[in-house]
């Protein structure tokens, strides 16, 4: 009898480590992108109005202020636009910016057309390849999560900040609050500004253009050395 109980004793101690085992588990590999994730979501949640979905390239989209727009793609087989920094060219292009100057295989540059019945402008895409992997998502939140978990380091969060940073490449990032009550900084995009000075971008003629020039430093707000490199931040709602 004293045996039986002492079993059933030590089944349930094991059923109860391995639920707090299963209640631990990160849905993506590691905790602090599981939180970037969230707060990513919450975002979008937040501002559902500025949700799409491109069924041609398989990628959701998020709209920001000015018409500028960060993608995810809903399945990593579709291309190799994984996730993508769609912005405005003309504003860089009025600053100097030869588009026929960038690398192909970095940026795309696609100039105004009509889509879905809509106008839209010339654009500057910054694309990044995270996998081929063919995956079967559900939705948007499925989709960003599925790239975050084949590599979760590309996530990094700042502290001080409260920001996440996804890390597209070199020196070019996507960075979103942790709480949208923070402040006006919701979203930012970065760029290294390199290859845009050598195709011809003037920074010194970016004043009205909503990019900011931020110098090379040491400190790239904790997060170690940055080059020079060009920003804009968006607040989302106004």
């Amino acid at each position: 009898m004293k045996k039986t109980k002492k079993l059933v004793a030590f089944i349930i101690s094991s059923m109860i480590v391995l639920s707090f085992v299963g209640c631990s588990r990160t849905v993506t590999g590691n905790e602090d992108t599981d939180n970037a994730l969230n707060a990513f979501n919450e975002i979008v949640k937040t501002y559902s109005e500025n949700k799409g979905f491109h069924s041609a390239l398989q990628h959701w989209g998020f709209k920001l202020p000015g018409g500028e727009k960060f993608e995810w793609s809903k399945d990593m087989s579709a291309n190799k636009a994984d996730f993508a920094m769609v912005m405005l060219a003309d504003p860089l292009i009025e600053a100097g910016l030869d588009v026929n100057k960038l690398d192909p295989n970095e940026w795309l540059y696609k100039p105004a057309e009509k889509e879905d019945g809509q106008d839209l402008p010339n654009r500057l895409i910054r694309p990044y390849n995270v996998s081929d992997k063919k995956e079967t998502s559900k939705g948007s939140e499925d989709s960003m999560r599925r790239l975050l978990k084949v590599d979760p380091s590309i996530i990094k969060y700042h502290e001080d900040q409260q920001h996440y940073r996804l890390t597209l490449g070199e020196d070019n990032e996507v960075q979103w609050t942790e709480n949208l009550d923070l402040n006006d900084e919701d979203m930012i995009f970065v760029l290294k500004a390199e290859p845009l000075v050598q195709a011809g971008l003037d920074v010194s003629k970016l004043e009205g253009s909503g990019w900011i020039f931020r110098e090379a430093s040491k400190d790239n707000m904790g997060m170690g050395e940055n080059p020079d490199q060009i920003v804009k931040i968006y607040d989302i709602n106004k």
